[in-house]
């Protein structure tokens, strides 16, 4: 009785996981996409808000990166799915464990996530604020996305933006 209480406790946990929050994704979109601009030239878009979950940590990976690789940044097993081709992954944790994960194609949601001093794509909670706007270089159109603490490391493609006559994404 007890090992089949385990394995169904064991299938549900691997199940809860096993798929892309699309709910998430649908805010982050949604945030990302607002076309209000701060003072200081960026939307500030707040991770903990958009969350109906707890977590203390998020990570951030790229396409091809697989179960070894997730495992060694997280520091404990991963389980599921390699990081598909042309998509980046957002992976949230709390206490040892993953409570959720998005995946977004990047061709189709320019969010270009960016690192904040020492702790390149891995961020704490308390710095769940990111800074976001758009930017065009080259006929791309990208959102640069970064911790709101960090945001003056991208000032200069803060003020540069998206010139008009920029070849411009809609997301």
């Amino acid at each position: 009785m007890i090992r089949k209480l385990l394995l169904l406790l064991t299938i549900t946990t691997f199940l809860g996981c096993s798929d892309s929050n699309t709910n998430l994704l649908d805010e982050l979109q949604a945030a990302v996409d607002e076309e209000e601009i701060g003072e200081n030239g960026y939307n500030v878009v707040d991770l903990e808000s958009l969350t109906n979950f707890e977590w203390d940590t998020l990570y951030f990976f790229q396409a091809g990166e697989d179960k070894r690789a997730i495992s060694d940044a997280i520091g404990f097993k991963w389980g599921g799915e390699t990081v598909p081709q042309l998509n980046r992954r957002l992976l949230f944790t709390k206490d040892g464990q993953v409570v959720s994960y998005t995946d977004y194609n990047y061709m189709e949601f320019p969010v270009m996530v960016y690192g904040c001093n020492e702790d390149r794509w891995v961020y704490p909670r308390s710095r769940s604020r990111f800074a976001t706007f758009k930017y065009c270089s080259d006929g791309e159109t990208i959102y640069p996305f970064i911790p709101v603490e960090c945001a003056g490391n991208l000032s200069e493609m803060i003020e540069t933006g998206c010139p008009e006559g920029e070849a411009t994404a809609a997301l």
